[in-house]
């Protein structure tokens, strides 16, 4: 998850401020929850 992260919400990224990146990390982390098979598919588990 780090490294989805890191590609989806840190790299290449530009953030105002501490509060935008929070924000941003907050909005993955929804959409981590909100979509369990992405996870199981990024962790190589076939669903």
């Amino acid at each position: 998850l780090w490294k989805w992260l890191k590609d989806e919400v840190i790299a290449n990224v530009f953030h105002k401020d501490q509060n935008d990146i929070a924000q941003s990390i907050t909005r993955f982390e929804q959409y981590v929850l909100q979509h369990p098979d992405e996870v199981l598919r990024r962790m190589g588990c076939a669903v």
